[in-house]
This record gives C-alpha cells, structure tokens and sequence, in this order.
C-alpha cells in the first residue's frame, strides 16, 4: 500500500505544474542569487513536469494496452530519471532516442537543462517534510566486467545523486543480497526485494 501511494504520489508530482524548489531555508544562503536560481529552476521544473505528464500517460497506453485487464501501478519519475541518467553516457542517434522516448523536444529543452531539470526536481523530492517523506535511492548495478567511464559516474553523481556499483552478476545469489540489501535500506523495509533471472 506504501508503495502504490508513494508511486501515486511522485505521478501526483509530476502532473501538477506547481512544483517549485524552495532553498530559502539553507542557512548561509545568498537570498538575491537564490532568487535568480529559482527562477531558472522553475522554469526547468514546469518542463519537467509537463513533459514527464506525457511520458508517464504514453507509458501507462502502451502498458494498460499490453495486459488490458491487469492493474498497473508505477513510477513515472523513477522510470524517466534511470532513463535520462542513461542517456548520460550516450551519444549521437542513441542519446536522441532515449531523451526523445521521455517525450522531450531536444530544439526547445537542451540536454542540459533536461539533467538540471531532474536534479533539481530529485533533490527537492529528497528534502525532510512534516507531512510526507520521500526517500530516494538511485544506484547502479554494473557488471563487473564492464569499466564505466570516470566522466560518467561524475555526472551521474552531480546530477542525480547516482552511485554505481560493481556487481558479479555471474554469481546471482551474491548479486540479489547485494542489490536488496541496497533497496532494503533506501525502502526502510518496505520493499520484499527483487529476483535476478538469467536472460
């Protein structure tokens, strides 16, 4: 039920254009360039939220048109952001593809402002509230055997608070502890944990 809510919630987040990051509480910070930021923020917000609308109601066709009698429950955000951190390491006809999949429109949204957009809008989820709390987690379960680029774990860290880690998926039992212990941990419990099937 946490979970459908939570999922409920973040679709809430990202259909209501009102989303806006406040930072006036950070002690020691410069009210007149926080001003200026938010102004920028919001606007990266607004597009977010919009254009995360139309991901979330595209997705939620193709899969209610898949298993029509099923009841489909997901996160819109959740699935954009591991989408859009992807593309981080992408280029050319590829990265093209995933942002424009997001349903962004690349001559009036630049990436740039796509990643800022989502970090922005992932920091402000993650921030202490006395009437909901929203904890978010994003890692990165990478096969050992695949070298990730400096670059991109910088990035993927900046932007989006990721982490990467390297896992022997090879050794499925070792690879599911590792990664439910992770959720496990950013779920308080909440979450029964994953199964790894090969293929």
């Amino acid at each position: 039920m946490v979970v459908i809510l939570v999922a409920l919630g973040i679709l809430m987040a990202g259909i209501c254009p009102d989303v806006k990051c406040q930072q006036d509480d950070i002690p020691g910070s410069n009210t007149e360039h926080q001003k200026d930021q938010n102004n920028g923020i919001e606007v990266d917000s607004l597009t977010l939220a919009s254009t995360n609308t139309d991901f979330a109601f595209s997705l939620y066709k193709e899969l209610a048109l898949k298993d029509p009698d099923e009841n489909i429950v997901f996160s819109p955000l959740s699935i954009s952001a591991a989408l859009a951190i992807l593309s981080l390491g992408a280029n050319n006809n590829t990265l093209q593809e995933i942002l424009e999949g997001l349903k962004f429109n690349l001559t009036e949204t630049p990436e740039t402002d796509i990643h800022r957009g989502f970090g922005q809008l992932l920091l402000m989820l993650g921030q202490p509230n006395e009437e909901l709390q929203i904890s978010i987690g994003s890692t990165m379960f990478v096969e050992k055997q695949m070298q990730i680029l400096a670059e991109f774990k910088e990035k993927a860290r900046a932007l989006y608070q990721a982490e990467a880690s390297s896992v022997d998926f090879q050794q499925p039992h070792e690879a599911k502890t590792l990664i439910n212990d992770y959720v496990n941990k950013q779920t308080q419990g909440e979450d029964q944990g994953t199964d790894l099937r090969p293929g």
